[in-house]
């Protein structure tokens, strides 16, 4: 289950629909592309993907990134996956403990209180530190990715470009601030409160639409833990542009250009038109071959298992 949560919550990377109360925002979460008419060209689905991520409308964004016939495989898999991977009482009994401490009535205060030592160690311990730990980890990232063969020259700036957006701002957050902190806390606990989930059991209950209801409602909260600290997300989504390269038959290449703490970044992605929409077609391809191998994983333990059974008679 944890697998098929992941993929189609990352299928294109958590409170705004939070402000909106829980039952307001798995409406909006599950309506949206219901109402909307989807887009037909490449640069439609471009853009209202980033819009989607915007308003943390995981269904749409989901629906947007897969073809109908994928979207409907990911969602019996959720389903199987449910039926076969059952949590160990340890794990039920974490996730109780942990979602009870962020919705308690005064979890902020116990929260920052418990994070407080933690503060001051980063201040005494980390801090001076954090240029150095920042710079090596640049460095090991970029060596990474000029190394990476798959990447084309122009993948490995932008990747690179990208690097040095993040080390700059980790190099210029004060991460121990105690009031960011306090900002912080109150974000998550608002998204804890706001997801209305107590136990793993009632999280298993929901169907594979509430579920990305639901996880539209923390990536949301997410969005605004990191706005605390300078990264908004939403900003980058909203600077979202696209624009068509080249376009032949079914396949296209699309340049997108975004911003990222104020710098100007741009990559292009290839498309695919299947049954008339476009989809992004490593993401198509890749999920096709995650679904398949896991189809014929579970076809080979069904064989397996059928071959071990006891013969009657």
């Amino acid at each position: 289950m944890n697998r098929f949560a992941a993929l189609a919550l990352t299928s294109l990377f958590a409170l705004t629909l939070a402000a909106c109360g829980g039952d307001k925002a798995e409406e909006a979460a599950t309506g949206t592309m219901a109402r909307a008419e989807l887009p037909s060209t490449p640069t439609g689905v471009v853009d209202a993907s980033a819009a989607a991520l915007q308003r943390g409308d995981l269904l749409a964004v989901l629906k947007l990134a897969v073809p109908p016939a994928e979207f409907e495989r990911i969602k019996q898999e959720w389903e199987t996956s449910k039926a076969e991977e059952q949590p160990t009482e340890e794990e039920k009994a974490h996730f109780a403990e942990m979602m009870a401490k962020l919705t308690a009535p005064d979890a902020e205060q116990q929260l920052m209180a418990e994070f407080e030592p933690h503060l001051a160690k980063y201040d005494a311990e980390m801090a001076a530190q954090m240029p150095l730990m920042i710079g090596m980890g640049r460095g090991f990232a970029v060596q990474a990715i000029q190394e990476n063969q798959d990447f084309t020259p122009a993948q490995k700036e932008q990747a690179t470009q990208t690097i040095d957006a993040v080390a700059k701002w980790l190099g210029e957050t004060n991460f121990s601030d105690r009031e960011r902190a306090r900002q912080a806390v109150t974000a998550a606990v608002d998204a804890a409160r706001a997801v209305e989930l107590k136990t793993l059991d009632e999280l298993r209950a929901l169907e594979f639409e509430q579920m990305l209801a639901k996880a539209g409602i923390a990536f949301t909260g997410t969005k605004n833990v990191l706005r605390v600290y300078g990264l908004d997300l939403d900003q980058t989504f909203d600077s979202v542009s696209s624009e068509v390269v080249s376009e032949q038959g079914d396949s296209a290449t699309v340049k997108v250009s975004y911003q990222l703490f104020g710098q100007p970044l741009s990559f292009q992605t290839e498309m695919m038109r299947v049954d008339g929409r476009w989809f992004g077609k490593d993401t198509v391809e890749q999920l096709r071959k995650e679904l398949d191998d896991v189809e014929e994983a579970a076809e080979d333990a069904t064989e397996a298992e059928a071959a071990e059974a006891p013969v009657e008679g």
